[in-house]
């Protein structure tokens, strides 16, 4: 497949991806196993970023580097650090001052990207019920796999530099897959270790799509496999439990069956829902689709006595509405500003100043 084409097959996956999820945290006794929608994620992630990485290595080698994370950091990082003191201001309003100091600390953690590791340290369920959970949460699933992104370049380019063969890089990704999984399966089945947050668990599944990105052609499909794959993860989400030790065995027919679908050539195998401008267009907003709808959910939560639905259609309006916003006249003025697109350098430096100030006046304003 071109790594230039623009897929709208991906954006749909990322459409579903992000819907499960956030199904999951509105209806949880129903669509139990919304949660694999960041698996889902997961996977489409290391899939695209590293075809990304394949054709802007060949393009610009030089200052591959450089342009990688100028691109990362515009894509990232303005709806990040915009959502995250949103919410904390919001919390300080609707929620009182406690929460929102809880707020900080998390949103301190979140703007270095390393609040997985904070949620783990402090025994989070990710699962617990009730209003007193931290509304920027979510932000552990955003450090995994910044976390990835900060490594995996150094690692691609070593590959590159030495002009290995595609088996060599291959074994190599299989190195990682296996013993990311083998940590994630010993430590659900065997230590019984809650692992939802750990980045250690996590990787294999951002390797994977990488490893199928610098694998893999497009294919075409027996017509029925594509619905087939889509009810297999449809299925997942209403019927896997919830716990704390995931990923685990269950994970990996979810991850196959993202991988299969992500091999598809749409322009041999025709699947509508694959190919719907709707789903398409949800996809575009499905990042800030995630971060806002669960600070919008824990604080209408926290804010109402009771949650039924109008509360419900509440937090899906208002994440709607935040979300095409924000997308429109917001994100995109950011993500493809020609000021910032023709100098990475500047998009770094400006980058690293605001994590660091963000979180310094964050850490420092947290009275613990």
């Amino acid at each position: 497949m071109a790594a230039t084409q623009v897929r709208k097959d991906i954006q749909v996956l990322r459409a579903f991806a992000v819907l499960l999820v956030v199904a999951g945290h509105l209806f949880p006794s129903v669509v139990k196993g919304g949660f694999i929608g960041v698996d889902i994620f997961f996977v489409i992630s290391g899939f695209v970023i590293t075809q990304q990485m394949l054709k802007n290595y060949l393009t610009s080698e030089k200052s591959f580097l450089i342009n990688f994370y100028a691109r990362r950091i515009r894509r990232i990082l303005p709806s990040a650090l915009l959502v995250t003191l949103a919410t904390i201001w919001a919390a300080d309003r609707f929620l009182g001052p406690v929460v929102s100091n809880n707020a900080k600390l998390d949103g301190g953690w979140a703007t270095i990207f390393l609040s997985n590791f904070h949620f783990q340290a402090n025994a989070l369920d990710y699962f617990a019920a009730g209003t007193q959970v931290s509304p920027l949460q979510h932000f552990w699933s955003l450090s995994i796999e910044e976390q990835f992104y900060l490594l995996w370049p150094t690692i691609f380019i070593l590959l590159f530099v030495r002009a290995t063969t595609l088996r060599t890089k291959q074994v190599l990704l299989s190195i990682i897959i296996g013993l990311s999984l083998f940590a994630a399966l010993y430590q659900s089945m065997v230590s019984q270790s809650p692992i939802f947050f750990s980045t250690s668990t996590r990787i294999w599944e951002l390797a994977a799509g990488a490893l199928l990105a610098i694998t893999s052609k497009s294919i075409s499909f027996p017509r029925l496999l594509a619905p087939f794959l889509v009810l297999v993860l449809c299925a997942s989400a209403f019927l896997i439990p919830q716990s704390m030790q995931w990923p685990r065995l269950t994970t990996i027919p979810i991850v196959l069956a993202t991988l299969i679908l992500l091999t598809r050539n749409a322009r041999i195998t025709s699947f509508p829902l694959l190919e719907n401008k709707t789903a398409a267009y949800i996809g575009d907003l499905s990042y800030i689709i995630y971060l806002w709808h669960w600070p919008v959910l824990v604080i209408t939560k926290g804010y109402y006595a009771q949650f039924g639905w109008q509360e419900i259609a509440l937090v899906i309006g208002i994440t709607a509405l935040l979300s095409v916003i924000t997308h429109h006249f917001y994100e995109n003025p950011i993500r493809y500003s020609h000021a910032l697109i023709n100098r990475p350098v500047m998009s770094v430096a400006i980058g690293v100043l605001a994590i660091s100030a963000t979180s310094l006046t964050l850490f420092t304003r947290y009275q613990g």
